[in-house]
This record gives structure tokens, C-alpha cells and sequence, in this order.
């Protein structure tokens, strides 16, 4: 009876299944962005400050994105007109970690994009004859670099800082008996910060 409960006990053991393996994860992981920027653009001196929405693929040696960065529209005035001014950037983003862990992660990289100005006009007194509104498009470049926190599976942190070269920007001035006379300039080289909540599906 003993040897019979013995052999029969070895021979459960012995057809009990061995544990599942865990899935393994994939390399390419979807990632949505949300934040805000700050960029200081020569047109005001606080610059301009704005939202920041970004989608894309991160693989294991690079990272791509689509960044749409909308600037809310900063007030002109002097003493002959009111301008409205908006900035809006639809681009694409691509960069490489130069140190990653689980939960830290630093980057360099670079994109380029579409930066559109938006100008409305209004006069302040008579005698000043304004443009029609208009869309002015302009082509925006530059490297940025990156440092994100991952503090949970799904959720991150990151901080990026970019320098943007602006190709085609608007000199905003007035058409005088004397010619253009300049009034804002804006520069073709500026300083972005950004500060962003990740979603990791």
C-alpha cells in the first residue's frame, strides 16, 4: 500500500506542467506626448508660450515622432496699430539615447517642420491702412536634447530644450512715403523649452 500511494504520487509530480513563459515585449513601443514650451522669439520679450502634442514609435536605438507645437497668439502694440501674432509648428522629430535605464533616459537628436505665422492688423486711428489678415509660412530646423523620467510602467516625465532656425520669418513694419520702416523683427535663432506628460501603451 505504501509503495502503491508512493508511485502514484511521483507520477502526478511528474505530469504537472511547466510554468508559461513570460511574452516577451516588443521593441517598438507607441508613445503620446502632452505639455507645454516656452520660446523666446525676438517679436516680444517674453517670447511666446504654448502647447505642446506629439505622437510616435520609440525603438531601442531611436525614437520618431510627429510634434505639433501651437503658440498662443501674442498683442503687438505701438501707436499706430494692433497686431495679433500667432506661431504654429507642424514638424517631424528624430533622436538616439546617449544613456538609457529603466527609468532614465537622455537623448540628442533633431527635426524639422512647417512654422506657420498667423498676422491680423487692426488700426489704432485713422490714416493707417492695415494688411488683410494672412497665413505666412516658414520652414523651422534645429537639434534638440531630451532627458525623460519614467516613474511608472505606462507614464513618464520629459524635459527637452531645442534651438530653432527659422527660414522665411516675418518682418512686421510700415510702407511710408519713405519706404519699409521695420518694427519687429523676430530672430532666426531661438531658444525652446518644453516640458511634457508620456503615455507608454
Amino acid at each position: 500500500m505504501l509503495a502503491l500511494l508512493v508511485g502514484t504520487g511521483s507520477r502526478a509530480q511528474a505530469q504537472t506542467p511547466p510554468p508559461a513563459a513570460p511574452e516577451p515585449r516588443s521593441s517598438v513601443q507607441w508613445q503620446l506626448m502632452v505639455g507645454g514650451l516656452a520660446s523666446l522669439d525676438g517679436y516680444t520679450s517674453a517670447g511666446y508660450q504654448g502647447l505642446v502634442l506629439a505622437a510616435g514609435w520609440e525603438f531601442p536605438s531611436w525614437r520618431l515622432r510627429f510634434q505639433f507645437l501651437a503658440g498662443q497668439p501674442n498683442t503687438l502694440v505701438d501707436e499706430r496699430t494692433e497686431v495679433q501674432f500667432g506661431q504654429y509648428t507642424f514638424g517631424l522629430w528624430l533622436d538616439t539615447p546617449l544613456l538609457q535605464s529603466p527609468g532614465w533616459r537622455w537623448a540628442v537628436g533633431a527635426g524639422a517642420g512647417l512654422h506657420v505665422f498667423s498676422r491680423s492688423t487692426f488700426p489704432l486711428f485713422r490714416g493707417v491702412r492695415p494688411e488683410d489678415p494672412r497665413l505666412i509660412p516658414a520652414l523651422l530646423t534645429g537639434p534638440e536634447t531630451s532627458l525623460r523620467w519614467r516613474f511608472a510602467r505606462r507614464f513618464a516625465v520629459e524635459g527637452t530644450a531645442s534651438v530653432d532656425v527659422v527660414v522665411g520669418r516675418p518682418i512686421l513694419g510700415y510702407v511710408t512715403n519713405n519706404g519699409f520702416e521695420p518694427l519687429h523683427r523676430g530672430w532666426p535663432v531661438r531658444p525652446r523649452l518644453a516640458v511634457s506628460f508620456l503615455v507608454l501603451p
